[in-house]
């Protein structure tokens, strides 16, 4: 059994899983391998144990709080465990300990065989030194109900470390979506495989740390993953090269066009994003009353102005959007550069162009789409909460409807070509705030004009990007962190040569 955390590449954090398909991955690998539920429960229990006392050694006080299903049982377990190590341990019970059934009743009676005693919630009076949350498992779907809401409430409440059992209880395994009420955990230890829910949506603000125990049986799951994890280590190997004797014009072509009145930061970050990715020539289109300070604010990038621009057979790939705007003014340059055919990334009010013409749109382009949330509802003729509500749904529908590559941005951004789907899980709040989309589509234009297609420069960028804004964050704080600050991270990291100096980080509280 090996139990790993994210922070490294690891066969067993490749892929992500739904729920059900590791419920069911469970039974046949369980039986396939000749053992039973009951010690896959034990297992859990084990590592959870271990983990618990390598995080807190000196923890010897523990509430643990077990659920009426096999995540109450893996409670039961690991309060055995902790009650045999001379550890004070307080259990309370959600619901009748009476009615459990199956292998957490089995567990139950193991932990009360071993004199453990079961409390209610109104014995808990000393605060703990940690609090082991094992009441709601993957399989809940449905609201927290208020009995379940009081115990999340008095964890909540108390202010120790919490480790989570397979994931907090209140959140969805398979969404991310919060159920009414969720634990907030300082680690949750997943089994078997990765759940899509811990990684994105409202998953990474209430998850803490995650890590992984396989229970000795992932690679018995027959399933195919609901989509991959990106690891930057990984995704690096596939950075563009460059030829000794290699000259700009071999090194990418990039159009950026947007940057209406008011509006040239955007163009101005993508474009330096572009730039300090490699690529070898890039231009601004833009408003004309912005062409002298586009010319004079970074000199190596090149500038034209809008209407009177005919050079759409110059680039090798085109971002389309960053303060783009939605005047006719903007709606002119977009239809323009709908005549662009190479590979395209289309951001910010350039999706709204795109919304309001989808009708009309080619079936295949070679085109990324980066919407935020807003975006996304937008593209897809819902409400934001319909989209957070199901992220990987939303990112898989506006593909389908689109075509090309969709990435679905935010915490746990997402990628859907129309054969998978994949997960970034760098990223911190600090980053919620105003050019880093216009940095992303910056550097997922680079790629692409540097060769890569849109699916590779898509997987290559967002993590990337999220991974700067990661060091950025570690060296000068979340609060105040400027889309520019990461430019000079994203230049370090793409010039790493040696593996062991390129550790993937996570430098931020509570990740």
């Amino acid at each position: 059994m090996s139990i790993v955390g994210l922070e490294k590449p690891h066969s067993l954090t490749q892929s992500f899983w739904y729920s059900e398909q590791i419920r069911e991955g469970e039974r046949q690998a369980a039986a396939s391998a000749g053992i039973s539920l009951f010690e896959l429960m034990s297992r859990a229990g084990l590592a959870l144990f271990e983990l618990a006392r390598k995080e807190w050694p000196d923890a010897r006080h523990w509430w643990v709080f077990c659920g009426g299903g096999n995540n109450g049982g893996d409670g039961y377990v690991v309060a055995r465990l902790a009650r045999a190590a001379g550890i004070r341990v307080q259990l309370v019970q959600l619901g009748d300990a009476d009615a459990l059934t199956g292998d957490a009743a089995l567990a139950r009676d193991h932990y009360r065989a071993d004199g453990g005693a079961i409390e209610s919630l109104e014995a808990l009076q000393d605060s703990p030194d940690l609090i082991v949350d094992a009441l709601l498992g993957t399989g809940l779907k449905g609201e927290v109900r208020e009995a379940a809401r009081q115990h999340i409430r008095r964890i909540n409440d108390t202010a120790v470390p919490v480790l989570a059992v397979d994931l907090p209880s209140g959140l969805c395994a398979d969404t991310g979506r919060l159920l009414g009420e969720s634990v907030r955990a300082s680690l949750t230890l997943s089994f078997v495989g990765l759940k899509p829910g811990l990684l994105t949506g409202r998953g990474p603000d209430v998850c803490g740390r995650v890590w992984l125990a396989d229970l000795g049986i992932q690679p018995r799951l027959r399933a195919a993953p609901a989509g991959r994890l990106l690891h930057w280590q990984q995704e690096r190997r596939d950075l563009p090269g460059r030829r000794r004797g290699a000259h700009k014009g071999e090194a990418g072509r990039l159009l950026i066009a947007g940057g209406n009145e008011g509006m040239s930061g955007a163009v101005r970050l993508a474009g330096e994003a572009a730039l300090r990715l490699g690529t070898g020539l890039v231009r601004l289109l833009s408003h004309p009353s912005h062409a002298s300070w586009l010319n004079l604010s970074r000199p190596e990038l090149m500038t034209a102005s809008f209407p009177g621009f005919d050079g759409w057979q110059w680039p090798q790939a085109l971002v389309l959007g960053p303060g783009l705007g939605r005047d006719p003014w903007a709606q002119a340059l977009f239809e323009a550069a709908l005549s662009f055919q190479g590979p395209m990334v289309i951001d910010a009010d350039g999706l709204y162009w795109l919304s309001r013409r989808q009708a009309v749109l080619p079936a295949e382009r070679p085109w990324v789409l980066t919407p935020h949330p807003g975006e996304a509802a937008m593209l897809l003729g819902c409400s934001v909460a319909e989209v957070e509500a199901d992220r990987l749904a939303a990112v898989r529908a506006i593909q389908r409807q689109y075509g090309g590559v969709a990435v679905l941005k935010g915490a746990g951004s997402l990628i859907a070509d129309e054969r998978q789907v994949s997960l970034c899980h760098y990223g911190n709040p600090g980053m919620a705030s105003g050019g880093m989309g216009d940095l992303l589509s910056g550097i997922i234009g680079a790629f692409m004009a540097q060769g890569l297609a849109p699916v590779r420069a898509a997987t290559l960028a967002v993590p990337l990007h999220a991974l700067a804004g990661d060091k950025a964050a570690g060296a000068g704080g979340m609060l105040g962190l400027l889309a520019s600050d990461l430019l000079s991270p994203l230049r370090t990291l793409i010039n790493q040569k040696d593996e062991h100096d390129n550790q993937d980080v996570d430098p931020v509280a509570g990740r």
